[in-house]
């Protein structure tokens, strides 16, 4: 057999959702920054992309990460999110993935007991603190970039009706419906029905709202649609339906999600500084949370939020690419 590339992963999950960790297999990624980092990586590796996450090595909900230098010297690692469709500015669940994968297997100075980590994205710095015993990382918990609630939207939408949604940033761009409002009922087992309808949602509102990040202007479209719903016991906070491609959803809560859903609450009066926050996930994982401070972002009034969650190493993956595979790009079924 002929390899016309090896690549070396770490297979984890987050709060049951899975994230593919890159390691080794491309040269050093050139940029002085992570936006143009993940620009080089897509335009001279995008093709890895596919082949690591889409079916036969993966499958539509594979999340990935491309591990790299930092840009700037208060970081300890450089991070691209990645996932089967394209790339993410941010994303909780991968960080968590990435801190739990970098304690776990030494590639950091590891102290007891917690060690920081700050990464490098493409969305700002992202810090992490890990509780670990006996040299492996337990809790994990995330300070996220300066979230905001922009502003409550409705609107009508074609074969759906109006939909009325709390537009708020928190390391990507959520749209926070309820859904009682439009009548669905979202579980596991009917997934198909109201992931469709909410990428149908995420994809007219991205082409009509014009969203502004003081910071980070590049980051202007909708990311996410997230459907809420009362969680399974009443000592937790909310219960999310992340979806984020068209046949993609999150299986936990999302760390970006949680941000901005605290955010979105802060910004309309209904959570305080310091209020405990739990969401809970479709398979019911959970996310703890709470706003750190209230700051200042451009015109908005932005919190920093702080998230914990748990993360686990579950493989270690070698890739290997053979040219004469006609499907060594991958695909979705």
């Amino acid at each position: 057999m002929k390899i016309s590339r090896y690549l070396s992963c770490i297979d984890t999950h987050s709060s049951g959702e899975s994230t593919r960790i890159l390691i080794g297999g491309v040269p050093k990624l050139k940029g002085k920054n992570m936006a143009e980092k993940q620009a080089y990586f897509q335009k001279n590796y995008d093709h890895l992309r596919p082949t690591m996450l889409k079916e036969p090595r993966g499958f539509a909900g594979l999340l990935g990460a491309v591990l790299t230098e930092p840009t700037v010297p208060e970081a300890d690692v450089g991070v691209i999110y990645l996932w089967t469709d394209g790339y993410f500015s941010a994303c909780g669940d991968s960080t968590y993935s990435c801190s739990a994968a970098l304690i776990n297997t030494g590639m950091i100075e590891v102290k007891e007991p917690y060690t920081d980590i700050t990464f490098d994205t493409v969305s700002g710095l992202v810090k992490t603190r890990v509780k670990v015993k006996n040299g492996e990382a337990e809790s994990i918990a995330m300070q996220g970039v300066p979230s905001f609630y922009w502003k409550t939207i409705e609107e009508e939408i074609p074969k759906i009706g109006k939909v009325k949604a709390d537009i708020a940033f928190g390391g990507l761009w959520y749209a926070f419906i309820d859904a009682d409002s439009l009548g669905i009922v979202p579980t596991p087992e009917n997934k198909d029905q109201w992931i469709t309808l909410g990428w149908s949602i995420r994809n007219h509102l991205a082409g009509k709202l014009k969203l502004d990040h003081p910071t980070y202007p590049e980051l202007s479209i909708l990311d996410l649609v997230t459907f809420y719903t009362k969680p399974s016991k009443k000592e937790y906070s909310t219960r999310h339906w992340n979806v984020f491609g068209p046949m993609q959803s999150c299986r936990s809560p999302a760390g970006t999600c949680t941000n901005a859903r605290m955010a979105a609450l802060y910004g309309k009066g209904e959570l305080k500084i310091g209020e405990g926050f739990i969401a809970e996930s479709t398979i019911g994982t959970l996310h703890y949370g709470k706003i750190g401070l209230e700051m200042k972002l451009g015109k908005y009034k932005a919190i920093l939020p702080d998230v914990s969650a748990t993360a686990y190493v579950t493989a270690f993956t070698q890739i290997l690419i053979d040219p004469n595979d006609p499907l060594k790009s991958g695909f979705l079924f």
